[in-house]
């Protein structure tokens, strides 16, 4: 399987470069320095599919880094404790040696780099773009809850990105993050829809702190053009977040994850094909797991990733976390054709093993990806919804139905931020989806199959993103969908839930449960 992945990223880059000769000028024009993607106006055809039959113009990955060396393809990543520090990575040609990090704190609208601290950074070959550096550098020592500029580059040659922003974490109190799944880009026409998306979300959220990606970031890993076109069209937006990414599927090849992303690993995660990493955000525990691991024991884990997993929660409930969030790519509860894949719902599947013990854990919240559709379900424990009381309250203004006190975990997959979409499972066990508050058919049925593909909706039609706000005992969730063939394709709200931690008199938890 391994060489097959190889073969076909190697494939896949040969016919890219040939459209490059054949088809010049036939794709979509990149902006200068990374600037954002364009508007809504100048898309046309959604992707149609996952990219490896596309046969769309292609623009030259030299449009995002000029060829002595200019910068491309910046991500902010979290890199240890959340609230003092941060990881940057960078892209740049060969001539460009120097790995440096300006961190200044914000105190208008102009950054004075003259006063920034500066900090070395280290640079290596791309494993999957020869001629390429990867540039890596953390920031530490920072102060919590506090706006920073930042620049990275190279001093020696003058060479530095565009000026990007963060916040480091609160040491407590109320936070705001976005929640998304895979933008997958196959084409350059891809990445522009997924760079609007989360464009977008940034904009509808504008209290974000920062962006859960939980997988699939691009369609071929090992395809370096992808990132080009990803981390070019949405360069803007990932100046100005950070990103807590979880690896896919599709970001296994070689190296593809861990070069786009300083993270910090657990000890002993396989870094090959991805990471797993947990950090503490405000009063929030945040698990991150990686799927691309496999055993005879567990589907898509190994045993060790597992301990860790036990052993992480276990520590970080006892240092006082209030809640426990875990993102992981093939989740086990979705209703998509994938809900039924035998690495889920087999003998030693995700649902089947994992599913019970992150219940036992006291995960609060699982957020999902892999398989294309929005939807939530209800508080599960061992393949089963648990009763919960609910109380109605305000949040910005909006009525809210909280789950008070649920003796389950909630598994929400956030749709899709880019162009590929499925049906609902047509093939699940009776009552399956009364595990779900919510498990709709995909909104994009309403316009029809893709005429590339009969099996699937009209791709590129209906995006999806969900904002989760957490305040002391509280977590609220706003979904958002975006429709190209409504509203002027600007987000709107298609489901609110939240959960609540807090007690209620024991009269009306009865009266709330229906006793």
């Amino acid at each position: 399987m391994r060489f097959l992945r190889l073969f076909l990223s190697a494939l896949l880059m040969l016919c890219i470069s040939l459209s490059l000769v054949f088809i010049p000028g036939a794709g979509l024009a990149a902006g200068a320095g990374g600037a954002g993607p364009p508007g809504d106006a100048g898309w046309e055809r959604p992707d149609s599919g996952d990219g490896l039959h596309a046969a769309w113009g292609q623009t030259n990955s030299g449009d995002f880094a000029g060829k002595k060396g200019a910068i491309s393809k910046v991500t902010v990543t979290f890199h240890g404790d959340t609230a003092t520090s941060r990881g940057f990575t960078w892209y740049t040609g060969p001539a460009s040696t120097g790995s440096q990090l300006e961190v200044v704190e914000k105190s208008g609208s102009t950054p004075d780099f003259s006063k920034a601290v500066k900090f070395s950074g280290r640079q290596s070959d791309s494993t999957n773009s020869p001629g390429e550096l990867v540039h890596k550098a953390e920031a530490t020592g920072l102060k919590a809850n506090t706006a920073y500029f930042f620049r990275v580059g190279d001093p020696v040659l003058n060479i530095w990105s565009d000026t990007g922003t963060f916040r480091t974490a609160p040491g407590s109190g109320a936070f705001t993050f976005i929640d998304l799944a895979d933008p997958q880009p196959g084409t350059e026409e891809g990445a522009v829809l997924s760079s609007q998306t989360i464009a977008k979300s940034l904009e509808a959220v504008g209290n974000a702190e920062f962006l859960v990606v939980n997988g699939d970031f691009v369609d071929a890993g090992g395809v370096e053009k992808l990132w080009d076109w990803l981390l070019g069209h949405s360069g803007k937006s990932f100046l100005n977040t950070t990103i807590m990414p979880v690896a896919g599927n599709h970001d296994q090849d070689e190296n593809s994850f861990m070069e786009h992303f300083d993270i910090k690993p657990a000890d002993g995660s396989n870094t090959a094909t991805g990471a797993y990493y947990s950090l503490d955000y405000s009063n929030a525990h945040f698990i991150i797991l990686n799927n691309n691991e496999n055993s005879y024991q567990y589907a898509n884990f190994t045993p060790a990733q597992i301990q860790w997993m036990k052993d992480d929660i276990k520590a970080a409930k006892a240092a006082g976390a209030q809640w426990i969030i875990a993102a992981m790519h093939k989740g086990p509860y979705t209703t998509s054709v994938h809900a039924t894949d035998m690495d889920i719902m087999g003998r030693n599947g995700v649902r089947t093993l994992v599913a019970p013990m992150m219940e036992e854990l006291g995960i609060d919240l699982v957020l999902q990806g892999h398989d294309h559709i929005y939807a939530r379900s209800k508080p599960l424990k061992n393949g089963a919804a648990v009763p919960a009381a609910r109380i109605t309250e305000t949040f910005n203004g909006r009525t809210i139905e909280y789950t008070v006190k649920p003796d389950g975990t909630v598994y929400l997959i956030p749709g899709t931020a880019g162009p590929k979409v499925y049906y609902r499972n047509r093939h699940v066990k009776p009552g399956y989806f009364g595990l779900f508050e919510v498990a709709d058919e995909h909104h994009a049925a309403a316009y029809g199959p893709d005429p590339d593909d009969s099996g699937v909706p009209l791709r590129g039609r209906v995006q999806n993103f969900v904002g989760i706000t957490i305040d002391g005992a509280r977590l609220t969730g706003i979904s958002y969908e975006i429709d190209r063939g409504k509203h002027n394709a600007r987000p709107y709200i298609i489901d609110q839930f939240g959960i609540s931690k807090e007690a209620v008199s024991p009269a009306f938890l009865k009266s709330a449960m229906g006793f």
